[in-house]
């Protein structure tokens, strides 16, 4: 209770704070008017963007070019006027108390006669690149308009593999320079991703409604409020402009797969009111081919090809956005709601050594958040993210039978179906449901003290309370441990000093971060339950600094001591198979890189690019699931540190008609224990694990193949993944030592899009594993061949 207290607490006082200072603002601000034509035809230009950099105040001219930018706190700021196919026009303004400021703007156009748009300047993810930290963002501009997932997507950026255990649906390692799974943050608009929606994994999250990746590699800036071991992901949702707009898609291929996903935006610049809703639907029944061992009469076991049988996956969510924005005592107010649904057939175990013919999991998720944005002046900004989300996750495995690889319950030597001893396929029957309620606040400060110095504050605690039931132990009326409330809250506050050069060319960012854990929980023992109540204290701290010698050359060096705290599944256990570890600690890592970015002027008629980033991550006490006879335990067990290298390129023509990209990944991640269990193996790579990686993608448009507004993309990608280890190096007995073979995939496709009046249309064909090559993953287990897919999406 203490915990709940301190939270809301902490909320309803940074909540007062905000309109405090929103009421002490509203007679400092002032008004931008202006009007943008065409410098060749002095015509108005309608859509052009107008905004002041680094704020979140701007606005699109309408039909007569004009635009208006009011309720402007005092002080100076830098005006950018762009559009596409027009040169960026920037101009310095000062904004006084009541002032009304006038601007008339002639943008020249840069369109050649035989070329596409050619826009110069940075996209957001340049500039995003170009800062001291250590991030990588993609643009899914094209990719939305591909059969490819967010997991495939993600898997062609240096330093990132995506791992499968199995086709659509399935659960998904990803790692980043070779820190996995929790050890990785992931968010929405910088709202934990658990928090938003998705909360059954970042790879089934729907390409169409994302517009951005960023991925920041080991060292985490503090606006997200976390803990992470090895860095974060954050998912950038498009922003509203003027009008409707929105898109809907459709996506059907093999393996019965079968993907739909909607968004519809609206704003209204007069009453600044917004609304934007969301959707998706996926099925896709997952049976396709794999090699497996089956016995025959005599027991023998012999290679045989057969279909995945009870591997289909359902997904659907959908969420709806309402708000305001540029009210003089907000810059942005939304309300978000939403609902997801996720069910998954379990087809077999970690190994695919032993079928499933009815274990199943889901989860449903509903939940709320409400965001609150205002800048007080030209000084003093402040954001406000928090919500409530409320999770029911299931998982049952009560059959009475096994299964064969046929998906035949297995039968007897007379034909007869033979009934099992003892229910559940896993060996202990179970019917399991748990409930958390997740609360969490995410504010932001930021204060500029003057053109070079900054001042960053961040506060986010996150409360969770689980409770569940084990409905199969209820038709025995034994004590079931699930009905224990248990409780864990943290709280990450963070503070961070940015500073720039007058030149602007070194920029660098030093933060101090802080947390706390604290857990309430009983452990079931066979006398009477003990209390395993525990807090913990630690502090982090890290540093980017970034030098740019010119417009083409700069160096970045980062570092963090991070922390990672456990996870509630990590502490609780899951009532069945994995048992509670309340004394679990947390995981440290030393996080450490160096980059070198260097880019051709954009005045060349082919422009490339080439990053190389040297990186160690050296961890310590790492949280691992680990057997103890027949039951399992998160524990922590091992020290390691990862080294490696990784490298990326591109080659563009100026008017983007091709593209070619590529990178490539190498790394050690091997293990420093020299006690316990694991000490024997000291040296070797930690096992299941690739090491070595790399990707090639080409992309070529063909401009009006059939009309004057008509485009076909062709585009091609190739990925490869060297041989590892299943099990430690080290180990004789062959079957912990075989190697997951090396695989080389490569997906074909084509995009034909073109005008509906006001809207764009487009067809994509893709056939994904071309020659059809055994792909395996996660122990072996085999993912998809061969794969066909259409889809068709629609712009407006």
């Amino acid at each position: 209770m203490n915990n709940i207290n301190i939270f809301f607490k902490t909320y309803f006082l940074t909540v007062g704070l905000f309109f405090c200072f929103s009421v002490l603002a509203h007679a400092q601000i002032g008004k931008i008017t202006g009007r943008v034509i065409s410098a060749e035809s002095g015509n108005p230009l309608e859509g052009v963007n107008a905004g002041l950099s680094g704020t979140t105040m701007g606005t699109a001219t309408n039909k007569e070019g004009l635009f208006t930018i009011d309720h402007i706190p005092e002080g100076r700021y830098t005006i950018i006027i762009s559009s596409i196919g027009y040169k960026q026009e920037e101009r310095k303004i000062t904004i006084e108390s009541g002032d009304i400021l006038s601007l008339d703007i002639r943008l020249k156009k840069t369109i050649s006669a035989l070329d596409e748009v050619i826009v110069t300047g940075l996209s957001e993810s340049e500039e995003l690149e170009l800062t001291a930290k250590a991030v990588d963002a993609v643009e899914l501009a094209d990719t939305k308009f591909k059969t490819t997932d967010l997991g495939d997507v993600m898997a062609q950026t240096k330093g990132v593999n995506v791992r499968r255990s199995g086709g659509l649906g399935s659960s998904s390692r990803f790692s980043l320079n070779g820190l996995t799974d929790d050890q990785i943050r992931f968010f929405l608009d910088g709202v934990p991703l658990e928090f938003s929606g998705y909360s059954f994994g970042i790879s089934n999250v729907p390409v169409n409604l994302i517009k951005r990746v960023e991925i920041y590699k080991g060292v985490v800036p503090i606006r997200f409020g976390t803990d992470a071991l090895g860095g974060a992901v954050n998912l950038v949702a498009p922003k509203e402009h003027k009008g409707i707009h929105g898109s809907v898609s459709y996506q059907t291929g093999s393996f019965g797969t079968n993907r739909a996903a909607a968004n519809i935006n609206y704003l209204n610049k007069d009453t600044g009111f917004f609304f934007n809703g969301s959707g998706f639907y996926d099925y896709a029944k997952n049976d396709y081919k794999i090699d497996v061992e089956i016995p025959d009469q005599s027991g023998k076991l012999e290679d045989a090809t057969v279909k995945r049988f009870h591997d289909s996956y359902t997904g659907y969510g959908t969420n709806l956005k309402l708000g305001v924005q540029d009210k003089s005592w907000t810059n942005k107010f939304s309300v978000k709601a939403y609902i997801a649904d996720y069910d998954k057939d379990i087809q077999h175990n970690n190994v695919m050594s032993v079928p499933y013919g009815e274990v199943t999991s889901g989860k449903k998720s509903y939940g709320i958040a409400i965001h609150y944005d205002k800048v007080i002046n030209r000084n003093l900004s402040l954001k406000l993210k928090n919500g409530y989300s409320y999770d029911i996750r299931s998982f049952a495995d009560t059959s009475r039978y096994i299964y064969n690889w046929h998906g035949e319950p297995v039968r007897d030597s007379n034909g007869n179906i033979r009934e099992r001893g003892t229910p559940g396929e896993l060996g202990k029957a179970a019917d399991q449901v748990f409930w958390d309620r997740n609360y969490y606040n995410r504010l932001n400060i930021n204060y500029q003290l003057d053109t070079q110095h900054e001042i960053h504050l961040s506060s986010a605690p996150t409360y969770v309370r689980r409770t569940g039931n084990e409905r199969w132990q209820e038709e025995f009326e034994t004590v079931d441990p699930l009905n224990d409330v248990r409780t864990v809250f943290n709280w990450v506050n963070g503070i961070e000093h940015s500073w720039s050069s007058a030149d602007g060319k070194i920029e660098n960012d030093f933060f101090i971060k802080g947390y706390m854990q604290n857990i309430k929980a009983e452990e079931q023992t066979n006398g009477a339950p003990i209390n395993r109540n525990r807090s913990f204290r630690t502090i982090g701290f890290g540093n980017n600094i970034r030098y740019t010698f010119n417009k083409q050359w700069l160096v970045k060096a980062s570092y963090e001591w991070a922390t990672r705290l456990p996870k509630t599944e990590e502490l609780f256990g899951n009532g069945s198979l994995v048992r509670p570890n309340l004394s679990l600690e947390p995981e440290k890592s030393h996080n450490a890189n160096l980059a070198f970015n260097y880019r051709t002027p954009d005045t060349e008629s082919l422009t490339w690019n080439i990053k190389l980033n040297g990186f160690l991550r050296s961890t310590d006490r790492l949280i691992v699931l680990l057997s103890d006879r027949d039951v399992y335990r998160y524990q922590n067990v091992f020290s390691a540190v990862s080294t490696g290298i990784e490298v990326s390129g591109s080659i563009k023509t100026r008017n983007n008609r091709f593209q070619l990209k590529g990178n490539t990944t190498w790394q050690s991640f091997r293990n420093q224990s020299t006690k316990g269990q694991f000490g024997r193996f000291k040296g070797d790579r930690i096992p299941n694990r690739p090491y070595f990686f790399a990707n090639l993608m080409a992309q070529y448009k063909i401009p009006q193949p059939f009309t004057e507004s008509d485009r076909i993309k062709l585009f091609l990608s190739n990925r490869y993944v060297h041989e590892f280890y299943r099990g430690w190096e080290s180990v004789g007995l062959k079957r912990f030592k075989d190697t997951i073979p090396s695989q080389f995939t490569q997906n074909l496709g084509a995009t034909y899009d073109f005008p509906i009046e006001s809207a764009t249309a487009s067809f994509t064909a893709e056939v994904q594993n071309i020659t059809n090559a055994d792909t395996y993953d996660f122990f072996g287990i085999q993912k998809p061949g061969r794969a066909f897919y259409l889809k068709i999406t629609t712009q407006f």
